[in-house]
């Protein structure tokens, strides 16, 4: 086996992999991620989109760099939570990947990574079916998280991450992210269409199924989204993590 996936593979063992996925992007996958490991004790959350790197825009990390020490690449620390991301090593700059080097990228940050004694460490993911998933297979046993809206075309696309999983013996849990939208006196609104597609999605491939809302203030706290504690976050804490824990 080639020494940097042997070494990553060291760095996961013992450790809860998470991985928060989607084949649909604009689902708010990198939002979830941020939020899910914000809501578990003990987490380092690595940003494998290697692409786009929107975790370090979520947190306000555009601008630094990581530290490197003798222990490898030092996460940027938010209160208990790690942030490992390419956007940490090349800053706010655009990075063209051909092929197969976007797994030694991916495989590097965690060979790297100083990982300490996380509990967890969750994957954020681009969208699709890419290298990122081989790469994640390849090193890990991990758990998935999968995300959509509830509009009829999220739902359809998703279904090939579904299926995939499905394949590969793996139960993920079906996220549905901007689900509703509390009007108070126990009324919601469903602006992207009501829950049936997703339901019948996860009950074809026996998924469970947690439905998250839109809170229109979230989007005052791109850039410190570790500050925000707001009615998403708290379904996070409260209908994802026990399903993780």
């Amino acid at each position: 086996m080639e020494p940097l996936r042997q070494l990553a593979k060291e760095k996961l063992r013992g450790k809860k992999a998470i991985a928060v996925m989607s084949a649909k992007g604009g689902v708010g996958k990198s939002l979830v991620s941020a939020l899910l490991a914000l809501s578990l004790r003990g987490a380092v959350l690595v940003d494998l989109d290697v692409h786009t790197m929107a975790t370090t825009k979520l947190f306000g990390l555009e601008d630094k760099l990581h530290e490197v020490t003798k222990n490898g690449i030092e996460p940027f620390k938010l209160g208990e939570l790690g942030v490992v991301s390419l956007g940490g090593i090349v800053k706010d700059k655009y990075v063209v990947l051909p092929g197969g080097n976007a797994g030694e990228v991916m495989e590097s940050l965690v060979a790297y990574a100083n990982l300490g004694d996380a509990n967890y460490v969750v994957f954020d993911l681009p969208p699709g079916l890419g290298d990122e998933v081989l790469t994640l297979e390849r090193l890990t046993d991990f758990f998935p998280v999968v995300v959509t809206t509830p509009s009829a075309v999220s739902v359809k696309v998703v279904e090939y991450v579904m299926r995939y999983l499905n394949e590969r013996e793996k139960r993920p849990l079906l996220v549905v992210n901007m689900a509703y939208m509390d009007c108070g006196d126990d009324k919601v609104a469903r602006p992207f269409g009501d829950l049936k597609n997703a339901e019948d999605l996860a009950k074809r491939y026996n998924a469970p199924v947690v439905e998250l809302p839109i809170d229109p203030s979230l989007e005052s706290y791109i850039g410190k989204v570790h500050e925000y504690d707001g009615v998403v976050k708290g379904k996070v804490k409260k209908e994802l993590v026990p399903y993780l824990t």
